[in-house]
């Protein structure tokens, strides 16, 4: 169990762009996520960098990866396919994932395997339009002895505006042990050119609390 709190820190890295999960891309088109994380609070996750990108294969399937890393410390490689379980035309998205490939800690790598289930729907407010995701996730990581399970939720404004505000809220249990979660608030600034920057604040208990500061690139082509 040395690597428990580790590996939990890092599985509160591991959330996809904001909703990626239920959301089909359209055939031909795709998606680049590059993001940098600054913390104080933990000396083992004083920096995160992580990719994440999909592309839709066809209405019914998209392909991608996911990587994240703590330089020195912790880290995932991960290839994933989605599918749809709803309509193409339904207000509720529901999509299924499945994502294999392989974790490290100081260096020394495992497999990993993970299985994900999204909902998400947009809504209506006085403020424009809006839209919220959900997604549950069962995780084994190889060299550790017991599954992880997670629930995250994102909460946003799609329209008008090109500042518009968005906020995450991630949580990893593993049985027998308390809940790990981090609350991330934060701003999306469109640019232009299919191009968003993501600024947000990060609080984090995961062994340790931790508060950082958090830069994404989000680039659709």
């Amino acid at each position: 169990m040395r690597r428990l709190v580790p590996l939990l820190f890092a599985l509160l890295c591991t959330a996809p762009p904001a909703g990626a999960g239920a959301w089909m891309r359209e055939t031909g088109s795709g998606f680049l996520s590059v993001s940098g994380t600054l913390r104080q609070g933990d000396p083992d996750a004083r920096r995160e960098l992580s990719v994440y990108a999909d592309f839709g294969l066809s209405p019914r399937l998209s392909l991608g990866i996911d990587v994240n890393e703590r330089p020195g410390v912790a880290g995932h490689a991960l290839l994933f396919a989605r599918l749809p379980l709803s309509r193409p035309a339904a207000h509720t998205r529901v999509a299924i994932e499945a994502a294999l490939g392989g974790h490290h800690w100081r260096g020394a790598w495992d497999p990993m395997y993970r299985l994900t289930l999204s909902l998400g729907r947009g809504f209506l407010t006085r403020r424009g339009a809006g839209w919220y995701a959900i997604d549950a996730g069962y995780e084994r990581r190889l060299g550790n002895s017991t599954p992880i399970y997670k629930l995250d939720a994102t909460l946003g404004l799609s329209a008008p505006g090109r500042i518009r505000p968005i906020l995450q809220l991630e949580t990893a249990h593993i049985p027998g042990q308390p809940l790990f979660w981090a609350v991330a608030p934060g701003v999306l600034i469109d640019t232009g050119h299919d191009t968003t920057w993501l600024v947000g604040l990060e609080r984090k208990s995961a062994g340790r609390d931790t508060v950082g500061i958090k830069f994404a690139l989000w680039h659709r082509f």
